[in-house]
Parts: C-alpha cells; sequence; structure tokens
C-alpha cells in the first residue's frame, strides 16, 4: 500500500509508513489518496482509522427478523475417516505411491465387483487361459493411443500383470469408440471382451458410477445450507461490499423467509488470495500479509449471526499444502470458532452427506474429457461421481501419494459441493445434487487471458426439507 501512495506521487513520513504496514486496513489507500494530500503523516493516518472505529456498527439485524434456524440446534457431523487433517504420514517414497495406486484399485475395484455380470470376472494373469472366451477384467488404464486404422489401443494393468485392449470400429462398433474416448489415464474400470492371445477384444466399457435408484433424502426441520467459495480476501479483485449485501441479506435486509432458514454455510476453500500463488501476484493483492488476510476473514465472520455454522474447507489459495488431499487450515490462520476440514471432506448435514471439494483437478478433467469446458463445472462434478474419484488422473495436478487414496468416493454423497474456476454450476446427477459455487472476486487478468468469464457475488442456498435449491444475486 506505501509503495502504491509513492506511485501516487505522495510523500509518506517513516511513522506513517510504519502505521499503514500494520493496519491491514484494505480500505486505507483510497481514504488517504482522498485527502488530496502531497503529504501523510503519522497523524493524517491516526485520524482516518479513528473515523472508522467511530463509524456505527454495520449489520445490526432488524428487531422484527425472527429467524427460524435460531430455534433448532446444529446437527452435523464430519466424518473424519474420509478427511487426510493430522492423518498424513507420507514421505514421497515408492512404497508410498505403491501403497496409494493398491488402495485406490482395490477400493474401486470393490465397487465394479458389485455389479452383476453374464460373464466371468477374472484377473489379467487369469485372462491369458481364457483365449477364445469372454471375460470381464478389473483395471486401471495405463496408456492409451489411436491406431492407424483408427482403433484405440489401451494399455491396462491390475495387481497380476498387464495386458491390451483394442476398441475397435469394426463391427459397427462405432457407438463403443466413442464411449470409449472418454477413458482416461489411471481410470479404474470394467472391459468385457473376447481374449485373443496378444489382446483383448473389448465389447463394453463400465465405469463405478453411483447407483441408478437411491432414495433422495431430506430433513424434518426446514432449515437451509448456503454454499460459498473463492472468497479471495486480500485480492485487489474482492468484492467486499457484495460480500457485505450477503452479510445483510443473512441478518435479515430482504427475504427474511430464506435467510431465517438458513442455519450452515459451507465453504469449498480459497478464502484467502494466498502470497507467491502465481509469479507477480503481489500486483493484484491490497493485502500482503497471509495473517491480515485471514483476520479479514475472521472479521467477515464476526459479522454472521452466532446461531449459523460455518464449516470452511482449504483450496489451494489458502495457507495449507497445494497438493491434494488438503489439511484443514491452522487455528494459527483462522481464530473463529468454526468447523475448519480438509480438502476432500465429508460432513453430515442435518442427516445429507455432503462431499466438500475444492475442486482443482476440474483442470486436469476438462483437459482430459471430450465435451468437458470450464463453461460448465457440473460436468465435471458428475464425472467425478461416474468415476467414483476426485482425480483420476495421476500428475494432471499434484496429489500426495498417502498410504490411503482420500480421493476416492466410497460412499455415494447426496450433495458435492465445489469451487476452484469461480463459476456457478447446478446439476442432479441420479440422487446427487452436484454445486459449484462460484466467487466473491471479479473477473482477473489471468482469467481475462484464458477467456474464462466467472459469475461473481452468485450464491446457491439449498433447502433441506424440500430440496429446493436457489441463486441468489449479490450484484447489486
Amino acid at each position: 500500500m506505501f509503495e502504491r501512495l509513492v506511485e501516487k506521487g505522495v510523500r509518506v513520513s517513516v511513522e506513517a509508513e510504519d502505521l499503514i504496514n500494520k493496519s491491514g486496513d484494505a480500505e486505507l489507500y483510497d481514504k488517504l489518496l482522498a485527502l488530496g494530500k502531497l503529504f501523510i503523516s503519522r497523524e493524517d493516518v491516526e485520524s482516518v482509522l479513528k473515523e472508522k472505529e467511530e463509524l456505527p456498527v454495520e449489520f445490526k439485524p432488524p428487531s422484527r427478523f425472527k429467524p427460524i434456524a435460531k430455534e433448532y440446534d446444529a446437527d452435523f457431523n464430519v466424518i473424519h475417516k474420509r478427511d487426510v487433517t493430522g492423518k498424513s504420514r507420507t514421505k514421497g517414497e515408492i512404497d508410498n505411491f505403491i501403497n496409494y495406486f493398491r488402495n485406490r484399485f482395490e477400493r474401486i475395484e470393490r465397487l465394479l465387483k458389485q455389479t452383476h455380470s453374464n460373464v466371468p470376472t477374472v484377473t489379467l494373469e487369469d485372462a491369458k487361459n481364457h483365449v477364445g472366451d469372454k471375460v470381464r477384467v478389473i483395471i486401471l488404464i495405463s496408456e492409451k493411443r489411436e491406431t492407424k486404422k483408427g482403433n484405440l489401443l489401451f494399455e491396462i494393468e491390475d495387481l497380476t500383470g498387464a495386458f491390451k485392449v483394442v476398441f475397435s470400429s469394426v463391427g459397427g462398433k462405432n457407438k463403443l469408440v466413442e464411449k470409449s474416448k472418454n477413458i482416461i489415464l489411471d481410470d479404474v474400470v470394467a472391459i468385457t471382451g473376447k481374449v485373443l492371445e496378444p489382446y483383448m477384444i473389448a465389447d463394453d466399457i463400465e465405469w463405478p458410477d453411483v447407483p441408478v435408484v437411491k432414495e433422495k433424502k431430506s430433513s424434518e426441520k426446514d432449515l437451509a445450507v448456503v454454499y460459498l467459495s473463492d472468497l479471495h480476501f486480500g485480492s485487489t479483485n474482492f468484492m467486499k461490499e457484495h460480500l457485505n449485501s450477503f452479510v445483510r441479506w443473512l441478518s435479515g435486509e430482504g427475504e427474511e423467509e430464506l435467510a431465517g432458514k438458513v442455519k450452515y454455510i459451507v465453504i469449498a476453500g480459497d478464502i484467502v488470495d494466498g502470497i507467491g500463488i502465481y509469479p507477480n501476484q503481489e500486483r493484484e493483492l491490497v493485502v500482503k500479509d497471509v495473517y491480515k488476510q485471514y483476520e479479514m476473514f475472521d472479521d467477515f465472520i464476526s459479522k454472521i449471526p452466532d446461531y449459523i455454522e460455518i464449516i470452511a474447507g482449504p483450496g489451494n489459495h489458502d495457507a495449507v499444502r497445494r497438493g491434494d488431499p488438503m489439511p484443514a487450515i491452522e487455528k494459527d490462520f483462522i481464530k473463529s470458532d468454526i468447523t475448519r476440514i480438509g480438502s476432500p471432506s465429508i460432513v453430515s448435514i442435518e442427516g445429507l452427506k455432503h462431499l466438500v471439494y475444492h475442486g482443482t483437478s476440474i483442470d486436469s478433467m476438462i483437459a482430459s474429457i471430450p465435451g468437458m469446458s470450464y463453461m460448465h463445472p457440473e460436468k465435471v462434478m458428475v464425472e467425478y461421481l461416474k468415476r467414483r474419484h476426485l482425480s483420476p488422473v495421476y500428475g494432471g495436478n499434484l496429489i500426495i501419494p498417502e498410504d490411503v487414496d482420500y480421493m476416492v468416493i466410497e460412499d455415494p454423497p447426496d450433495i458435492v459441493h465445489c469451487g476452484h474456476i469461480h463459476k456457478n454450476g447446478y446439476a442432479q446427477y441420479r440422487s446427487t445434487l452436484v454445486i459449484n459455487s462460484g466467487t466473491f472476486q471479479s473477473r482477473t487478468e489471468y482469467q481475462i487471458k484464458q477467456g474464462h468469464v466467472p459469475t461473481p457475488a452468485l450464491v446457491p442456498v439449498y433447502e433441506l426439507k424440500t430440496g429446493k435449491l436457489r441463486t441468489l444475486d449479490f450484484n447489486g
């Protein structure tokens, strides 16, 4: 902030500079410029800060606002077994990688074995004894390429060996070839086909997927959940006034009936903009101290009615390790009394199982699967469910090889909540609702260069009793 004042031709005393650096007030720069002075003294800074302190407290709830959510005790539970927080033991050694892939394969294999098949399911080692027969194998895709004849050839493996499988367009199997184009590296799938001596000729492919028939859950209590992500406190593009409008709505200014039902807020990462996340990031920061960025978040939390439970996970901009799975943000950063979870994490809210994941792998999924785009993040999230895995392509984004693969979706969730790409998106896939909750950061220079068009200040609210999802617009 001090450097920005100097760039504007404003001189600053040493005492004033020290006070500016310690303030952490994102609005201080504009207020000091508004003084119209060519020299800023310590007294000038103190007067501006004192003026802020003397302002009346914002967002005082109207006395007529009687939120129904205040009448209920919170009923939620973090399923810690599916959260890496406090459990990371990896050293990045070969054994960790072996254990990681073995754990992933065995758990998804169990899901695929639950599907009925008219042909025997065998291992690749055993498949070589079934030349001329049709069998079903559960395998991991290690390599894929297109042949000169337009067929697709896959290198496959399981815990017993390796083999090859061909998806041929001969014999009217063009639809199967098109279906096979959706196979991505490191997918764990079931392939049915005829065994020849050097390879298999595929007849069908199955992903583990979530069940077709599953009862859609609801809550007896008429409460609601708000989904947020990608707030980016500390960024020059942080939309403070829009977020303040959201807080005022929560406190009863506007549609009181729906606001009064809100008992939970779930945040899917990128709470702050962070420091050193990408080259020259400091040019796009109002606050360059990550602790002060989290203080801004704590200030936001202090304005939310205290009967509302806040559940927050990390993203790639937060003060945690960059690779998935991410542990919860430490208390050194977030001082507020909220529930901190890892990414991914499973949280049961009023009996509805929520899978909360920042969504870092959305980038690699878009790059790997035909028809995916940044305009429709919900389509990628449906692919998570089909594959029962949140980051199938190893190396597409950074994955930490834990002995347990925390990215496997073992139990079908009722709701999947992601963020990351700053684009709202929703879909009902079978009995699971997927939500990408957008952002409170305006379009960045990077997004302009990449052609990404975010949907800021759009907030999804889900009513747990009726199953109704609404999107509230806080763009003014």
